[in-house]
C-alpha cells in the first residue's frame, strides 16, 4: 500500500474512533436528548459515511430535446467545489439537474443545494438512477422538484456505541449539525419531519420514498412539466456541446435569504416545543442584541424555553404585505406578525399583533439582533382571530378571482400555509364528510380522539388538586426575606426572589413558587412564604432533574414536578403535598421516554 494511502487510512481510523460516543457521559453533560437522538442516528454518522466515500462529484452534460441536463454523479466530499456547478450552468445554459449519488458529506450536499437554489435550477430524479442519504439534501435545493417514486432514499446512519468522545466536542458538533440541517430544510421549504422518517429505517436498509411521502414532506414541489418527462440513459457518453440557453431565473439575493429565514423562523416557532427549540438553539449568534440589551445566545434560548413551556400551542404568521428588508452589513427585516398561543393548563389564550425587527447576519446566517413591540392584544379571545382573518383575506383573493396571476397563486399557496398552522393549534375547516364550503373554521372536535404518541402510562389515579385544597389565602402585604441575616444563603438570588414574591402568592394560599434558570434545560425552584418572608428550597431541580416543569395552583397544596432522568432516559411526573412547610412525595409517574419531557405536564397526564 502506498504511503499516502496508508496515511489517509490512518487518519480515517483516527477520526472514526473520535466519533464514537459514550452516551452516559453525554447525559451527564445535560445534552438535549431530543436533538441527540435525531442527530446521532441520522446526521453525525454522515461524517463517517463521507470518510468511507472516496469518489468526488463529477458533472456530466446530457443532451435532450429540451436542452442540456446536468448529471451530478458520485459521493459528496468536503473537497468538492460547488461553484463548479455554477460554472457548468453558465457554460451550458442548463435548467435541470439530476443525480446518481449514494450520499456522502452532509455539509457538501447542503452547499450544493444552496448553489442549486441560487441558480434557480429544477431537479428531476428518475428511478433508473438514485439519490439517497445526503444526496436528498442537494436534491431539495432545486426550485422545482420532480422525482419518480422510489428514486429518493433515506435511512438511519449509525456508528459504534463502544467508543469514547470528548463530551463537549460531541455535543457542540451534534447541535451545530442538526441546526444547520433544520435551518436548511426550512429554508428550502421541506418539512423537517423528513428527518424523523429516516429514524424508522435500519442503517443497513434504505427507505425509498413513495410519491405520497415526497408530496407530504414537500420533497417534490412545483410543476412536473417544468422538467423533462424522461431523461436519456445516464450511461451514455456525455456531450461537451454547448447549447444556447434561455434567460436564467434571478439568483437569490441576501434580501431573499433574509426574508426566507424570517419566514422559517415563524414557521418553526409554530411547531411543537421540541422542533421549535431545535431551530431556536442555532438561530442566534453567540452574542445578540435582544430587545435592546446585549445577551448571550444561551440566555436567549433559555427565554425561548420558558416561553414554550408556558405557551406550548402556538401559531405565528407574518401579516402579508408588511415585511420589508434592507441589507448592508446586516439584513434588517421588519414587519407585523399575528399570533395565537394557548396554555394547556388553565386554558389561557393569548391573541394579538406585534411589530418585529430582526437583524440577520449573512455571514453566519443567524440573528444578530431581535426586538419588537406589541401592537394589539385581543382581550378575552378564545380563538385565533387574527390568524383566521389572514386566512379569510388570502382565501378571498384565491377563490374570488378567475385569473391565474402570480398574486392569485401566491394567495392560494399562503392560504394553505396558514391553514396548516390553524389545524396544528386545534382548528378545523370542514367536518368529516363535508366539503369545505359547507362549514366554517371551528374548534376541532377531539372527543374520542387519541394522542399521536399513544398511551404513555396509567394515569387514572394521579392526585387531584381539589383533594389538597387550602382553607385560607394570604391577602395582606408581602413580607420579603431577610437576605442580610436569617435568609443570607439565598442572597445570590435575591432579585429574582423579591420580584417573584412581589407578584403575590401563586401556590398553596400564601406561597410564591419562583423558578430560576441554571443553564440550558436546567432550573431549580425556591418557594417564598409571603406571610413570614421565609424562602425555602424545592427538593427537585438542577442537573439531576433537567427540563423541570412545575404545575401548581393558588388554592391547593399539591404541586406536580415533571423532569428528565438522563441516566434512565425517562420522563417522570412527581406529586408533592406541601403540608406544614414540608414536602411530602405522594406518587411518581413514568410518563414515557425523554421526548415526553418536551410536552407539558397537562399533555402527559391526559
Amino acid at each position: 500500500m502506498p504511503f499516502a494511502s496508508l496515511l489517509r487510512l490512518l487518519m480515517i481510523v483516527q477520526i472514526a474512533l473520535a466519533l464514537r460516543l459514550d452516551n452516559m457521559f453525554v447525559w451527564r453533560m445535560g445534552a438535549k436528548v431530543a436533538v441527540l437522538r435525531i442527530v446521532l442516528l441520522a446526521l453525525v454518522a454522515c461524517v463517517w459515511l463521507t470518510l468511507s466515500a472516496r469518489a468526488e462529484i463529477i458533472l456530466q452534460r446530457i443532451d435532450t430535446d429540451r436542452g442540456v441536463v446536468i448529471l451530478l454523479k458520485g459521493a459528496f466530499a468536503l473537497a468538492d467545489d460547488p461553484q463548479a456547478l455554477a460554472r457548468e450552468v453558465s457554460a451550458t445554459g442548463a435548467k435541470v439537474i439530476t443525480f446518481d449519488s449514494d450520499g456522502g458529506n452532509v455539509v457538501s450536499a447542503i452547499a450544493y443545494g444552496r448553489v442549486i437554489r441560487s441558480l434557480g435550477l429544477s431537479s428531476f430524479q428518475p428511478r433508473a438512477t438514485q439519490c439517497v442519504s445526503a444526496c436528498a439534501l442537494a436534491f431539495v435545493g432545486a426550485v422545482i422538484r420532480h422525482a419518480e417514486p422510489g428514486s429518493i432514499g433515506v435511512h438511519q446512519s449509525s456508528f459504534s456505541a463502544n467508543a469514547v468522545l470528548d463530551g463537549h466536542t460531541a455535543v457542540a458538533a451534534v447541535q451545530q449539525m442538526t441546526a444547520q440541517i433544520m435551518t436548511y430544510l426550512l429554508e428550502m421549504g421541506v418539512d423537517p419531519k423528513l428527518l424523523q422518517l429516516s429514524l424508522s429505517v435500519a442503517p443497513n436498509d434504505m427507505r425509498y420514498l413513495t410519491a405520497a411521502e415526497m408530496d407530504e414532506y414537500n420533497v417534490t414541489a412545483g410543476l412536473q412539466n417544468a422538467v423533462p418527462e424522461t431523461l436519456p440513459d445516464t450511461t451514455m457518453t456525455p456531450s461537451d456541446e454547448t447549447t444556447a440557453h434561455e434567460e436564467e431565473e434571478r439568483p437569490l439575493t441576501n434580501e431573499d435569504r433574509a426574508l426566507a429565514f424570517v419566514s422559517a423562523y415563524y414557521q418553526a416557532w409554530s411547531l411543537g416545543n421540541a422542533e421549535a427549540l431545535v431551530f431556536m438553539d442555532r438561530a442566534y449568534n453567540e452574542t445578540v442584541s435582544f430587545y435592546g440589551k446585549p445577551r448571550s445566545r444561551i440566555y436567549v434560548v433559555d427565554e425561548k424555553v420558558k416561553f414554550v413551556m408556558r405557551w406550548p400551542v402556538r401559531a405565528y404568521n407574518v401579516k402579508p404585505g408588511t415585511a420589508t428588508v434592507s441589507c448592508a452589513a446586516y439584513c434588517v427585516v421588519a414587519g407585523i406578525v399575528d399570533w395565537y398561543a394557548r396554555r394547556d393548563v388553565g386554558y389561557g389564550v393569548s391573541s394579538g399583533s406585534a411589530r418585529f425587527l430582526i437583524s440577520w447576519d449573512p455571514s453566519t446566517q443567524k440573528i444578530a439582533s431581535e426586538s419588537g413591540e406589541v401592537l394589539d392584544v385581543d382581550k378575552d379571545a378564545v380563538a385565533p382571530v387574527r390568524v383566521l382573518s389572514q386566512w379569510y383575506d388570502q382565501n378571498a383573493v384565491c377563490r374570488g378571482t378567475v385569473d391565474n396571476t402570480e398574486r392569485t397563486q401566491a394567495a392560494c399557496t399562503y392560504r394553505e400555509v396558514i391553514a396548516a398552522k390553524l389545524k396544528a393549534v386545534g382548528w378545523c375547516y370542514a367536518g368529516e364528510g363535508q366539503a369545505a364550503y359547507q362549514t366554517d373554521w371551528h374548534k376541532c372536535d377531539t372527543t374520542g380522539s387519541s394522542s399521536a404518541n399513544g398511551s404513555l402510562a396509567s394515569k387514572a389515579d394521579f392526585p387531584r388538586a381539589a383533594r389538597y385544597a387550602v382553607t385560607e389565602r394570604f391577602t395582606g402585604r408581602t413580607k420579603l426575606p431577610d437576605f442580610r441575616g436569617r435568609d443570607r444563603k439565598f442572597n445570590s438570588f435575591r432579585t429574582r426572589i423579591r420580584n417573584g414574591m412581589r407578584e403575590g402568592p401563586n401556590f398553596a394560599g400564601h406561597f410564591s413558587v419562583i423558578q430560576i434558570g441554571c443553564g440550558t434545560g436546567c432550573t431549580f425552584a425556591i418557594v417564598g412564604d409571603n406571610n413570614s418572608g421565609r424562602p425555602a428550597n424545592f427538593p427537585r431541580g438542577g442537573e439531576e432533574n433537567m427540563y423541570m416543569q412545575l404545575h401548581f395552583e393558588i388554592g391547593s397544596r399539591l404541586l406536580a414536578a415533571q423532569w428528565l432522568d438522563y441516566k434512565a432516559n425517562k420522563c417522570f411526573v412527581e406529586f408533592f403535598d406541601y403540608n406544614r412547610k414540608k414536602w411530602e412525595l405522594i406518587s411518581k409517574l413514568d410518563v414515557g421516554s425523554s421526548d415526553a419531557c418536551y410536552r407539558t405536564v397537562a399533555e402527559n397526564l391526559r
